[in-house]
């Protein structure tokens, strides 16, 4: 993923197309969308022919279609004109828009976050077993729990 400019970034466009053309103009569906691409400021730096291909659901009630991508960098300016431009095509049946990460945004599996981590809780506090009562003590509790009880009859 080479970007050309410093304000370009890099996008990928994967596309169904209308499965009832022929192959000569689904190359040409392809090319015309490479052209859209070209026109609007940005530079292709990987396009996939369309396959036809068998649809996991219907789509505007075709159980097939070609299937294509293409990798390109262009200006963020420009995605909405291309967005716009993409909804007027007949043939394509859906298609979607996909900004790529960055080197920046990627991180290798296993490779931990720069961003510290939060503490969402306190550790819990240890408490020293309590000393056994002496025998006063054990009387004064046990006459205060009787007056209790008998305060609830």
């Amino acid at each position: 993923m080479v970007e050309t400019d410093q304000n370009n970034k890099n996008y990928e466009l994967a596309y169904h197309i209308n499965p009832d053309l022929e192959e000569a103009e689904v190359k040409m569906r392809a090319q015309e969308l490479n052209e859209l691409i070209s026109k609007s400021g940005g530079s292709i730096l990987i396009s996939r022919d369309p396959r036809k291909s068998h649809l996991s659901y219907p789509i505007k009630n075709n159980n097939y279609a070609y299937f294509g991508t293409m990798d390109f960098s262009i200006s963020p300016e420009s995605i909405e004109k291309i967005n716009s431009q993409m909804k007027l095509l007949g043939d394509v049946l859906r298609y979607l828009l996909l900004s790529k990460p960055t080197a920046k945004e990627l991180r290798i599996l296993g490779q931990h976050r720069s961003k510290p981590k939060i503490k969402t809780h306190e550790s819990i506090v240890t408490v020293e077993p309590q000393k056994p009562k002496t025998m006063e003590e054990t009387k004064q509790l046990e006459e205060e729990l009787e007056k209790v009880i008998e305060g609830l009859k």
